[in-house]
């Protein structure tokens, strides 16, 4: 009679501290998400700007960028304690000016699950589906002193990058400790 072992399966978090650093873009939408994620993608990061579940960090990603990663910031801090911390900033003006034409689209275009997923998500973090100036304005000061507040006392988990004004390669690739890569740094017109 052959004595089987069985080892346990690993746990997920078991799982995921054998991976990269996890590494997290909390900047509001319309700093610099999409850049950033692109970016830790040339990097070798496995990057997601809109996962659908923590969960889905966990087995299957190892970056995650935009409004989600700002919604679950707290509960993500609490799994992923080790992890990276990139905040986009972006001149305000420019940001309200960005967001108003951005978010004063239609979501038609979208099937009817991601409408829902992104009117959700927007009212969670900006208090508000519908772009209003002065609502927005208010969260975005108080989301940038929220996050440099939450990491003042945790040196080395928090960049806070200005990805619109063309801080890039250097800044970010010393922060997660990174060779700069022979590419240009992505950028949306």
């Amino acid at each position: 009679m052959t004595n089987l072992v069985s080892t346990p399966k690993e746990d997920s978090r078991e799982l995921h501290k054998k991976q990269s650093t996890m590494i997290f873009g909390c900047g509001l939408s319309r700093t610099g998400n999409k850049s950033l994620g692109d970016a830790l993608r040339i990097l070798g990061y496995n990057s997601v700007k809109y996962p659908k579940s923590i969960d889905d960090l966990v087995s299957e990603y190892n970056a995650a960028v935009d409004i989600t990663v700002v919604a679950w910031l707290d509960e993500l801090d609490t799994r992923f304690p080790d992890a990276k911390w990139i905040l986009t900033i972006r001149d305000i003006e420019s940001w309200l000016k960005s967001c108003e034409k951005w978010f004063g689209r239609t979501l038609d275009e979208y099937p009817e699950y991601k409408q829902d997923y992104l009117r959700h998500y927007r009212r969670i973090v900006y208090g508000s589906d519908t772009f209003d100036a002065k609502l927005w304005q208010s969260v975005y000061h108080q989301h940038i002193e929220r996050v440099t507040n939450k990491f003042k006392a945790r040196s080395g988990q928090l960049l806070v990058m200005n990805i619109c004004q063309g801080e890039s390669w250097e800044k970010l690739c010393t922060f997660i400790g990174k060779e700069i890569p022979n590419a240009p740094f992505p950028s949306i017109s």
